[in-house]
């Protein structure tokens, strides 16, 4: 970044031992001589009457350095001695101010400078040690589903509102001993790790509940709760302050005994359902398993009206149908074509392109992108969220290309030279032909989301079989100004290390590199440190620190089988198998999270 940087405050400096003195009306204090002390013996042969040494000790005669040395050090010797009390007073306050300015300059030069953040209330706690102390420890079997056995149950986390998380019970284990414990939810406070309410929502539906995901509203007073029942899902209301959920599957959910309803999208004013015969489900609720010539209903409800319908449609089993916000975008080559549905009010502009889509489309900023099958590769379109069903911009990819997106970057990363097993070669901003690498490349480039254009281009060596993945997932939205790539082992190669390289979004110099051991994602970012999410080859995972200014690896967590590592708000919290909810801290921390 070229914005203002930070440092860190230099410690005070503590105080020098004349500084007790400066009222004494005697000459500093000086500490006794060490024997071998050259200052000392110089002293003491200055006071020994010109007497010289003699016999085996005496040089054959001193050097011209040494004879100007002694001259000068003989000169000052003579200049302090002759000098009053008040001006030996005076000579030493001022060689020890001169010294100070010499060593407080030496110490700014070397000091390390911290890029500014785009986003500081993103930042989390600065931990420059390994975090081992426990700040609070809740067990939420025992506080939400007490008497269940243990093994029985786990919890994730499916939603936050502020640094709180909302927790889901899991059931591990699908048995008599267990039974059900799906469906119930439970507020954690992140700062103290008190349980707020818990709640169950499987009891007010008055169903066997899978599993809940949470969308908070955006004033976060209230949630939409997307349920996954027996078969297929549905809706439910929570109130984020007090717990309570309220019914709303009949306003949604088919009458029909032989469909099955399933919530296929969630925007801040719209939800998307579809009902679906019965029999493409198995019986116990898998599926849906679709033939090609297969249809299926579509409903476009208003989240404050979910009793009105404001679109309906038949669409073929194989269309890509995503909800945005207040836009529908159908995607598929049969029936009616691909087409832009105001969500509001049900009208369809149609898209003028007939080619299949690759993939599903993506938010970036103004734009909903969409890539398209082309005749030598790919092609991605913008189209306008303003203007629905217009194009803003688009560019052509290689056909085996594939993109991250966020409100920063669209980070296109595509093989441009085929490798060998064994890869060898700097990785930088640079370097782009590859001449003088044995083994592959991939080109990675960031386009502006607003116009198409290509900001930079660079590439990175890569490995035979191995996985290339860009961004900062899952948060599109970081809290920096970086776009990392992550080079992964792949399972068929054996490789058990990931190659992590960090560009800076505005101009793609290489901000950060690591290598890490098994499958790693970016995690977290505080003020000074940058935190990576490390999976080995057993699945456990571990946290692993590194200094953003020089790259060196801090601490690392040993490797874990808890179910969720992760920031709650600016805190680190460990969610363990058995239930138990761990924040964590350094008790060495030093510098502040803003």
């Amino acid at each position: 970044m070229n914005g203002p940087s930070w440092q860190p405050m230099r410690p005070e400096r503590p105080p020098a031992a004349w500084e007790a003195r400066v009222d004494s009306s005697g000459p500093p204090t000086r500490l006794p001589a060490r024997p071998g002390d050259p200052v000392a013996d110089a002293d003491a042969r200055d006071e020994s009457d010109g007497v010289e040494a003699t016999g085996a000790g005496r040089r054959a005669g001193p050097s011209p350095l040494r004879t100007v040395g002694a001259r000068t050090g003989g000169a000052l010797r003579r200049v302090w001695t002759r000098a009053s009390r008040a001006r030996r007073l005076g000579l030493t306050v001022g060689a020890v101010a001169a010294v100070t300015a010499l060593v407080a300059g030496a110490g700014l030069a070397v000091q390390p400078r911290y890029d500014d953040p785009a986003r500081p209330a993103m930042l989390v706690d600065d931990l420059r040690g390994e975090p081992t102390e426990t700040v609070w420890r809740t067990d939420l079997s025992a506080e939400s589903t007490p008497g269940t056995p243990a093994g029985c149950t786990y919890y994730l986390r499916v939603g936050g509102v502020g640094d709180d998380a909302i927790m889901s019970a899991q059931t591990a284990e699908l048995s008599d001993r267990c039974g059900g414990s799906g469906g119930r939810l439970v507020r954690v406070d992140g700062e103290t790790g008190d349980v707020t309410w818990s709640t169950n929502v499987a009891t007010t539906l008055g169903r066997a509940v899978r599993s809940v995901s949470v969308t908070p509203d955006d004033d976060e007073r209230a949630a939409t709760l997307t349920v996954e029942v027996d078969a297929g899902s549905t809706l439910a209301r929570l109130d984020l302050a007090t717990g309570e959920v309220t019914d709303r599957s009949a306003a949604v959910e088919s009458s029909d005994p032989d469909e099955v309803t399933r919530i296929e999208g969630l925007s801040s004013s719209s939800v998307l359902v579809s009902h679906q015969p019965r029999s493409r489900f198995g019986a116990d609720g898998t599926g849906p398993t679709t033939e090609d010539d297969d249809r299926t209903r579509f409903e476009l409800h208003p989240l404050d009206d979910l009793d009105t319908v404001s679109w309906r449609g038949d669409e073929p089993s194989q269309a890509t149908v995503t909800l945005f916000d207040d836009e529908l975008y159908v995607l598929t080559t049969a029936g009616g074509g691909s087409r832009v549905i105001d969500a509001t009010t049900g009208t369809e502009h149609p898209v003028p392109i007939a080619d299949d889509a690759y993939g599903w489309p993506e938010s970036a900023g103004d734009h909903v992108l969409v890539a398209f099958a082309a005749i030598d590769g790919q092609r991605l379109v913008a189209f306008s969220q303003d203007d629905p069903g217009a194009i803003g911009w688009s560019a052509d990819l290689a056909g085996d290309a594939s993109l991250i997106v966020s409100d920063r970057c669209v980070t296109v990363t595509a093989t441009t030279q085929s490798g060998d097993p064994v890869v060898e070669g700097p990785r930088g901003a640079g370097d782009d032909d590859g001449q003088d690498d044995p083994g592959g490349r991939v080109s990675v480039t960031c386009l502006s989301p607003a116009t198409g254009e290509a900001r930079w281009t660079t590439s990175l060596p890569v490995r035979s079989g191995q996985t290339v993945q860009s961004g900062w997932n899952p948060l599109p939205d970081s809290a920096f100004d970086q776009v990392q790539v992550s080079v992964s082992p792949s399972s068929a190669f054996g490789d058990e290390t990931t190659t992590v390289t960090t560009f800076d979004a505005e101009d793609g110099h290489v901000a950060f590199t690591a290598t890490l051991p098994g499958y790693s994602a970016p995690l977290a970012r505080s003020r000074t440190t940058v935190y990576q999410l490390a999976f080995d080859v057993d699945g456990r995972s571990s946290v692993v620190a590194f200094d953003e200014h020089s790259h060196r690896e801090l601490w690392r967590t040993s490797p874990t089988e808890a179910v969720d590592i992760g920031f709650w708000g600016p805190h680190l919290v460990v969610t363990g198998q058995d239930g138990v909810v761990r924040r964590v801290d350094d008790p060495r921390a030093v510098a502040d999270r803003g």
